[in-house]
């Protein structure tokens, strides 16, 4: 008879974490698909911006149920896919008493506070490599003016790329949600993002957003686990000392 897998508690709480980022992906997902949608509906006819009014209440419903961590969320095209503009997104964020607000950004090339979005990682990354994206944490000074991580996937019709469906998580709510699985593991943990800032810990010794010691990448008492979800390109991390239990 064929044994049981023993999994370790680091392997299963990178398990764990992986439900988490699945899950924001499957929001994502949601989107995506709806943008497939407008696409083959219009069946050749060019597309325009009045199209995309059917996500609002979608966007909406992500942002809005309970126990959501999104900060914001929507799509954000492509130059030139839309007939009466040239870029765009229809993208919403929480604002003051947790009302969905819409975002709005600059794109006359010609302002000094044109924005960009071509040039972002989180565009630029599924734009380029046709996969999903977890980029930051990194400070978001044009929408939300705080430490935020954006999960991003390409929208792509027959193997045209549309642009992105993406969210904004707020880094401290997401950290309240994956913190809760660390705090399972006896040892001092922590995850780290693929250009080695912390994204949570069940320790005082490291701070959300900053950039850890490259000690950790030598230390071989450490044990590390990669999560499933390559999208993050994070690290799970086991240090050896046994983690402070409260009184």
């Amino acid at each position: 008879m064929a044994s049981a897998v023993c999994e370790t508690p680091l392997d299963e709480c990178a398990q764990r974490i992986d439900v988490s980022i699945s899950n924001i992906f499957a929001q994502i997902d949601t989107l995506a698909n709806a943008i497939d949608s407008i696409w083959r509906e219009a069946d050749g006819r060019p597309v325009d911006s009045a199209d995309l009014a059917s996500l609002r209440p979608l966007i909406e419903g992500c942002l809005t149920q309970p126990g959501a961590c999104l900060q914001g969320c929507g799509v954000v095209l492509q130059p030139g896919v839309l007939r009466d503009k040239e870029m765009y997104l229809e993208w919403r964020q929480l604002g003051a008493g947790g009302r969905t607000v819409p975002l709005s950004l600059n794109f006359n090339r010609r302002s000094e506070n044109f924005y960009d979005y071509c040039a972002m990682p989180w565009f630029a990354i599924p734009r380029d490599s046709g996969r999903s994206s977890v980029v930051g944490p990194y400070v978001d000074l044009y929408g939300q003016d705080m430490y935020i991580l954006t999960f991003s996937r390409p929208l792509l019709l027959e193997g045209r790329f549309l642009g992105v469906a993406a969210a904004d998580i707020a880094l401290n709510r997401f950290e309240r949600v994956v913190t809760a699985k660390l705090m399972r593991l006896e040892h001092e943990a922590l995850i780290l993002s693929g250009e080695g800032r912390v994204v949570a810990a069940n320790t005082a010794n490291f701070i959300a957003g900053e950039i850890a010691s490259l000690g950790l990448a030598s230390d071989t008492r450490c044990q590390r686990a990669n999560l499933a979800e390559q999208s993050a390109h994070w690290t799970l991390v086991q240090l050896p000392e046994k983690r402070h239990r409260a009184a």
